[in-house]
């Protein structure tokens, strides 16, 4: 199989990342439907279109499909860093190491640009997310709190 990592093109957006999109979408709001809300998949395709240049986006293709992405920003505050927005791989694709590509291309990418280290957050119902995180050096670091009102 011919693994490729890329930049996001806006046409990707109808070329199989929408599907990847929505199926992480849908995945968290089985997760969390209290935060994650009911939308269409339209709406969802409104949304990834509209945000689509805020974030840098790495697509992985596995013969020629987009079967994850990983969306990234670069931030400075006191030091600068790589804030990992998304990382979803499509189900049938998980456990084959593609998680890691993407993590270990965000990590060259946060080297080439002086990045001190890459930061995400992960809910906590994706146990298996963790898992991985954890298995490629993540170590956690802080713990956020909610109330629901």
């Amino acid at each position: 199989m011919n693994i490729l990592i890329r930049d996001a093109k806006i046409e990707d957006i109808k070329n199989g990342l929408l599907d990847v999109f929505i199926e992480g979408y849908r995945f968290h709001q089985n997760g969390r439907p209290d935060v994650f809300v009911n939308i269409t998949d339209d709406e969802l395709k409104e949304d990834l279109i509209k945000n689509f240049e805020k974030f840098n986006i790495l697509v992985l293709l596995a013969d020629e499909n987009i079967v994850g992405y990983l969306a990234y920003n670069i931030k400075e505050k006191h030091t600068k860093k790589m804030d990992v927005d998304q990382l979803i791989i499509k189900k049938e694709f998980r456990y084959h190491g593609y998680g890691k590509m993407l993590m270990d291309k965000v990590r060259e990418i946060g080297k080439e640009n002086k990045c001190d280290r890459i930061e995400l957050d992960c809910w906590m119902f994706n146990s298996n997310a963790i898992a991985m995180y954890e298995h490629i050096g993540f170590d956690r670091q802080r713990i956020l709190y909610e109330m629901k009102l």
